[in-house]
């Protein structure tokens, strides 16, 4: 079972990944996070991003996640083959080389979790950009790809007004 939390940067999906994983743990369930590529990209991010950046943050997804499903029988991901790719449309537009690819990774996931821009979360962490308009703008490319792919998921629309505990019992909820 392979689980990813979707969305733009600075929107709680990291500490929910964490707090899935400490709960499936304390369940006896094997279970391993695969934390957000994009901070040891070698490459520029961000709004100074480039299409070798996000390609390689993609590729690195896919790798980083055939090795974790090698090691736990259930992989939280802090992020999905979708996010580098709506980084990278944010830029430069879609790449149709890379489609492909995409929606073929996106079926090795068995649950895609919509994690939507919760206010007070973006904060400065020396590596993601704390400006709302791009935030925004990418959160906007979520939208628009999970739309026009027809992406089975999972979204909180109330997110903002859910504690995480109530989140993740959401989460365990449906995984039963």
């Amino acid at each position: 079972m392979k689980i990813a939390f979707l969305g733009t940067h600075g929107t709680g999906k990291t500490t929910l990944a964490h707090d899935l994983v400490t709960r499936l743990k304390k369940r006896g369930i094997d279970a391993g996070i695969l934390s957000e590529v994009a901070r040891q990209c070698p490459f520029p991010i961000n709004e100074d991003t480039t299409k070798k950046s996000q390609l390689w943050i993609i590729l690195s997804q896919i790798i980083k996640e055939l090795e974790a499903e090698e090691k736990y029988s259930v992989v939280i991901c802090d992020r999905s083959v979708l996010d580098g790719y709506c980084y990278y449309v944010n830029k430069f537009g879609r790449a149709k080389f890379l489609e492909p690819l995409i929606l073929k990774h996106l079926k090795t996931y068995s649950h895609l979790i919509r994690v939507p821009i919760r206010k007070g979360l973006l904060k400065k962490d020396k590596i993601r950009s704390t400006n709302d308009d791009f935030q925004k703008k990418v959160d906007i490319q979520f939208n628009n790809l999970l739309k026009k792919f027809r992406i089975k998921h999972s979204v909180f629309n109330e997110l903002s007004e859910k504690k995480d505990n109530e989140i993740i019992e959401s989460v365990l909820k449906n995984l039963e």
